[in-house]
């Protein structure tokens, strides 16, 4: 029996003959969709066990149409805490670091969901759930309404979800509300790439690493890169070698930050991956990523072949966002980046609204998770735990 036929074996002895999983692109590339699911159920130790297996292996696991059986944030974030442990986003409680307000201190007018709503009465309202300290709504109606002028925006830097921390994110899970519609712009695509600011990156970038750093997807598709595939693809004696490198996370340039391993090792695969960071420059917000014994410019001398290396088209994949759809990647194995978009619109076909939760720690397959509170309150920021129910 073919190791997907076993995959499949799997499938139906857990979640019954219906179920069934399709690659996403190749069977040799990351991605899997996983048809027959209704993830409004709870899973049963077996179950989830299988989903955190199947996350493992292919790095990007989708789920479709999961509306149709009325699935909420709340069964979302239920579903996040097998992952790991779901955590505030930062742009609920925070700028980048610096405390605004508590989310109970907000005025209604002034939460993000009050203001999603309020773009396009009638036509797009948040689902239930939406509202949670856990839960960032990815949207480009804040700002939009009928009455607005277009705007658009540059696609932003390869990166993983606040790879910054102590304890970095394991786990990052989208549900989509809405996906954009139109293909008006030239060339039929939802939008054109209106660049980068000067600046965005190192001026001193290669040509071949700038041209793989903007060969991004232009009708709103998350883009990602494999890095435990690009990690295989090197020889054995450079494996070896970064496998001795440390880098050192830092939010800004100021911060001592700790050091980690380059090449990290997933503890249930023993499988390897480059795990971010691996960029030397990402724009003016985050600090570059520093090897441990180099200045920030040989780091970047460093660093910048193998970021070239990690985005070449042979580890990429373009997700294309769909309505209905929960889409769960692995932080640790891959690179993913936001396209260039339409920030702010006129047209609710144009929308472009999905509802992030992220995770970190180690996996459960039991409910709830058996966190305590001292870990908690030194790795989540506020500390926060899933409501039981």
């Amino acid at each position: 029996m073919t190791a997907a036929q076993q995959l499949q074996e799997r499938l139906h002895q857990h979640f019954g003959s219906k179920a069934s999983i399709e690659s996403l692109t190749t069977e040799d590339r990351m991605g899997r969709r996983i048809h027959g699911l209704d993830l409004t159920k709870s899973l049963q130790p077996a179950q989830a066990a299988l989903l955190q297996d199947l996350l493992d292996d292919f790095q990007i696991i989708s789920f479709p149409s999961q509306d149709s059986h009325g699935l909420n944030v709340h069964h979302v974030e239920r579903l996040a805490n097998h992952f790991g442990a779901p955590i505030p986003h930062p742009s609920n409680f925070s700028n980048y670091g610096v405390p605004v307000h508590e989310m109970a201190a907000k005025t209604a007018e002034h939460q993000a969901i009050a203001k999603i709503d309020a773009a396009f009465p009638g036509a797009i309202a948040c689902i239930e759930g939406a509202d949670t300290l856990a839960t960032y709504p990815v949207n480009n109606l804040s700002e939009s309404g009928p009455d607005k002028e277009e705007v658009l925006a540059a696609g932003q830097h390869w990166h993983t979800d606040i790879e910054f921390e102590k304890v970095p994110l394991s786990t990052s899970i989208f549900y989509v509300q809405c996906a954009p519609q139109t293909r008006n712009a030239p060339g039929g695509t939802w939008v054109t790439d209106p660049g980068h600011e000067p600046g965005f990156y190192h001026p001193d970038s290669s040509p071949g690493l700038e041209a793989a750093r903007m060969a991004l997807p232009l009708n709103g598709e998350t883009a990602y890169t494999d890095t435990a595939r690009a990690f295989a693809a090197l020889s054995p004696s450079r494996q070896a070698e970064l496998e001795q490198v440390q880098i050192r996370r830092r939010f800004r340039k100021d911060d001592d930050g700790w050091l980690v391993p380059l090449v990290y090792v997933n503890p249930r695969t023993g499988v390897k991956s480059l795990h971010s960071p691996i960029w030397a420059s990402r724009g003016k917000r985050v600090a570059p990523a520093q090897v441990e014994g180099m200045t920030d410019d040989e780091s970047r001398h460093f660093l910048d072949p193998l970021e070239e290396h990690v985005l070449q088209p042979q580890f990429r994949y373009d997700h294309v966002h769909r309505p209905g759809d929960v889409t769960i990647w692995s932080n640790f194995s891959t690179l993913h980046v936001a396209p260039p978009n339409k920030k702010v619109i006129n047209d609710p076909a144009d929308a472009r609204l999905m509802y992030r939760i992220s995770c970190k720690g180690a996996p459960s397959y039991e409910l709830p998770r058996p966190d305590t509170d001292e870990w908690i309150e030194h790795n989540i920021t506020p500390p926060y735990r899933s409501p039981l129910t």
